[in-house]
């Protein structure tokens, strides 16, 4: 017989993890943590935080930042790697950044790897400019400020910018600082944050930054273009992010045509004002085609302010351009459409998504009346008519008709809509108020398949005014309540909304006796679907022992978050409602 033997790991603790590992965990940690607690567990850790180099220093003129001076005893300098002054409190009484400079020994910082500065006085920016001039390492700078500087500052912040060294730059500053900045022939920069740009000295920069791959823009200047300027290719580009665009279509289509490798491409236009701009962006398919063929990732938000009522017949023909084979096949980009009405008038908003799933639990624009949809891989462009979701908030559509900011249409905005959400807040009475007439004169109530319950707080339903409403949509199997603290004083009367009519009850974030009630009050349903906000093994531990006590057939979801109870005998799995409420 062959001698076996079992290997026994070593015990495992916190004092035989390798130092490097510990150094990893620190790196979570923020310093009072460090300090003050880390620090403190034994002497081995003690050491090892007098050696830990990577500690990051965050200062502000905030009353409650009272700890300065402690740290400034127990840290060594050299072992910053981070600085973060704040001094943008106004009214403040603390002078922990004045005291941070009294004691005029900067120098000894001398592993700094990024600083952030926001509203320093100048003074202090060019202490510390001076410094950051001198290291070699040096390799991120951020600076949050609009007042203009003195000459002497912007050629310290030229040099700083020229550093072999520097990699990162994020820049909140005037644009005529951005002017006086003496950018270095050959920037090793290989990542660019600007808050404000426009486009002349996007040129100059960008002509200067070989390496640059990431850049973004906050806010970016078409006008007063400089004619002169050469058409030159950014081909080192690959990452561009453009926030709050305000340019035309045409000044955006040649601006990315000078960055033909960009791999990722993020969009955010809050202003457009003319729907043939959105006309044009959803034509882009030959544009991304021919001009930005390396482009992978694609993000945007498009909004389009809309004139009452206008265009609405064109959205279905934007929504068609967005359901090719480019968009869903080639490049599994999906677009989400949001069409929403509020006391200044209708928008259309378009937001990528990243699998065409649409619920009533993501965020959505601000309004009474939202109607949203989303292009999906299944789409096809030939057969298909969009099916749309809506949400009211009926108490406030009433406001808006009595302040005359709304006006009930005279034909239904879009056909097709096959799910119905009610937006209820806390102190809606919005079944004893005439507000509730107003779902059919609004929505083709026949079409719809589907209704939701948006609870903001408990509530208790009136049957008979439901259910008189569910009579006008023979089509509704499927019944939802979310946010439910509903079905749990007077389950009797209230499960009574829960009329023959309905197949499917679907719950988001229900609680144990609530999940009880209604199993064992509504049995005419087929299914029940539980849903939680949360992902966890232990989520229906107590209500799956009392399933299996009674002898009730279910499903769960592979990420726990849904629960579904067969209540019928012999009952197939729903594909379509599982699908419907997967939750990503």
């Amino acid at each position: 017989m062959e001698n076996s033997f079992t290997l026994v790991p070593p015990s495992l603790s916190l004092l035989t993890i390798p130092v490097e590992v510990l150094y990893r965990i620190l790196d979570q940690l923020n310093i009072k943590d460090i300090l003050f607690s880390f620090r403190r567990v034994c002497t081995k850790f003690h050491s090892i935080t007098n050696s830990y180099n990577r500690l990051t220093i965050e200062i502000s003129n905030h009353p409650s930042d009272t700890l300065i001076d402690r740290f400034y005893r127990i840290i060594s300098p050299e072992n910053v790697g981070a600085l973060i002054l704040n001094q943008s409190y106004t009214n403040a009484e603390s002078n922990n950044i004045d005291w941070f400079f009294s004691f005029g020994d900067i120098h000894r910082f001398t592993r700094l790897r990024f600083v952030n500065l926001k509203m320093l006085y100048e003074k202090d920016y060019r202490t510390l400019l001076r410094h950051l001039a001198t290291l070699s390492r040096f390799g991120s700078l951020k600076i949050v400020d609009r007042k203009i500087f003195k000459n002497e500052t912007n050629i310290l912040l030229s040099t700083v910018i020229a550093l072999p060294s520097i990699r990162t730059l994020d820049l909140d500053i005037s644009s005529l600082i951005i002017d006086q900045i003496s950018w270095p022939n050959h920037s090793t920069l290989r990542e660019l944050h600007l808050k404000k740009s426009s486009y002349n000295q996007w040129c100059h920069i960008i002509r200067h930054s070989p390496n640059l791959q990431i850049a973004s823009v906050a806010d970016f200047d078409m006008n007063k273009i400089d004619k002169t300027i050469p058409s030159i290719r950014y081909q080192q580009l690959n990452s561009l992010t453009l926030s709050d665009i305000l340019f035309s279509i045409d000044q955006l289509e040649m601006l990315l045509s000078f960055c033909p490798s960009l791999v990722n491409l993020n969009l955010t236009a809050n202003k457009i004002s003319l729907f043939e701009n959105l006309r044009r962006f959803s034509q882009w398919e030959y544009f991304i085609h021919e001009r930005l063929p390396q482009l992978e990732n694609f993000s945007f938000k498009i909004t389009v302010q809309m004139p009452h009522y206008q265009h609405i017949a064109s959205i279905e023909s934007i929504i068609a351009a967005f359901r090719t084979p480019f968009w869903l096949k080639y490049k599994h980009w999906y677009v989400h459409f949001q069409y929403v009405i509020n006391n200044e008038g209708p928008r259309l908003v378009l937001n990528s998504s990243r699998n065409g799933h649409v619920d009533f639990f993501q965020y959505y624009e601000h309004g009474f009346i939202r109607y949203f949809t989303s292009t999906t891989n299944d789409d096809d462009k030939s057969k298909m008519h969009t099916m749309w979701n809506v949400i009211f908030n009926l108490p406030d559509v009433q406001q808006a008709i009595n302040f005359r900011h709304f006006r009930i249409p005279k034909y239904y905005l879009f056909d097709n809509v096959i799910r119905l959400g009610l937006d209820i807040d806390e102190f809606d009475d919005w079944q004893r108020s005439g507000s509730f007439g107003l779902l059919s004169q609004l929505v083709n109530l026949a079409q719809l398949k589907e209704i939701w319950f948006l609870l903001s707080n408990r509530q208790s339903f009136q049957a008979n005014t439901i259910n008189s409403r569910l009579k006008k949509a023979p089509g509704v199997r499927i019944f939802g309540i979310a946010n439910n603290g509903s079905l749990r004083d007077n389950p009797e009367y209230e499960c009574a909304v829960l009329s023959r009519q309905i197949d499917h009850l679907i719950i988001r974030s229900p609680n144990i006796t609530g999940m009880k009630l209604i199993l064992e009050r509504v049995e005419h349903l087929s299914t029940i679907t539980f849903i939680c906000g949360w992902s966890s093994s232990t989520t229906w531990k107590k209500i799956l022992k009392w399933l299996h006590e009674k002898e009730k057939k279910y499903s769960i979801t592979a990420d726990y978050r849904s629960l579904q109870v067969f209540l019928k005998q012999n009952i197939d799995i729903l594909s379509g409602v599982e699908n419907l409420y997967r939750i990503d």
